[in-house]
C-alpha cells in the first residue's frame, strides 16, 4: 500500500477503532503509538552488478504501559501530514515496524474500514533474486523443490 491510498483511509475512518493485524498471528496491541514516520532510502548494487535504489515510508510503532492510550485515525493522519517535510511522493511504498523478538518490519497490505473499525493489514516482506539470470536462476520458475539448490556456487551470487 503506498502513502496516498494510507492517508485516504485514514481520512474516512476518524470515529473508527484501529487496528493493526499482524500476518495471520494476531494484532498489535490497541494502545499503540505512532513514534516514527521515516523515509528510507536503499542504495544498493545486486549480484548481477546493477545498481538499485529503493524508498519506502517506514513507520514505527511503540507499545508503551499505557493500556487505555487509543491512537484515533485522525491523529495518525497528522503525523503522516507533518512527514511531507521528508518529500515522498503519495506513491511511496509503506512498511511498518513493529517490536517482536526483534523490530519486525512488514509491508503494509491494505487499509479497510468495516464497519466502526479501521483495519490495518500488514504481510510478510519477501526477498527476490533481481539478476536471477546472473545465479543461473531460471527466471520463470516458481520456487525449487525442498533439497535442491538452483544457485550455483560458480555463478557469482552465492
Amino acid at each position: 500500500m503506498n502513502i496516498g491510498l494510507l492517508k485516504e483511509t485514514l481520512s474516512s475512518g476518524d470515529s473508527a477503532e484501529m487496528t493493526i493485524r499482524v500476518g495471520s498471528e494476531g494484532s498489535v496491541p490497541a494502545h499503540f503509538h505512532l513514534t516514527e514516520v521515516g523515509k528510507v532510502t536503499k542504495d544498493f548494487v545486486d549480484c548481477g552488478g546493477v545498481r538499485r535504489c529503493t524508498e519506502v515510508c517506514v513507520l514505527q510503532t511503540y507499545v508503551a504501559t499505557d493500556i487505555d492510550h487509543r491512537l484515533a485515525p485522525s491523529k495518525f493522519l497528522g503525523i503522516l501530514n507533518k512527514a511531507e517535510v521528508l518529500g515522498m511522493d503519495d506513491k511511496t511504498e509503506v512498511e511498518i515496524e513493529i517490536q517482536g523478538q526483534t523490530i519486525e518490519t512488514y509491508a503494509i497490505a491494505s487499509a479497510t474500514q468495516k464497519g466502526n473499525q479501521l483495519i490495518i493489514q500488514t504481510q510478510a516482506k519477501q526477498t527476490a533474486c533481481l539478476a536471477p539470470d546472473a545465479c543461473g536462476l531460471p527466471i520463470a520458475s516458481p520456487s525449487p523443490p525442498q533439497g535442491d539448490s538452483c544457485c550455483d556456487p560458480q555463478g557469482g551470487c552465492c
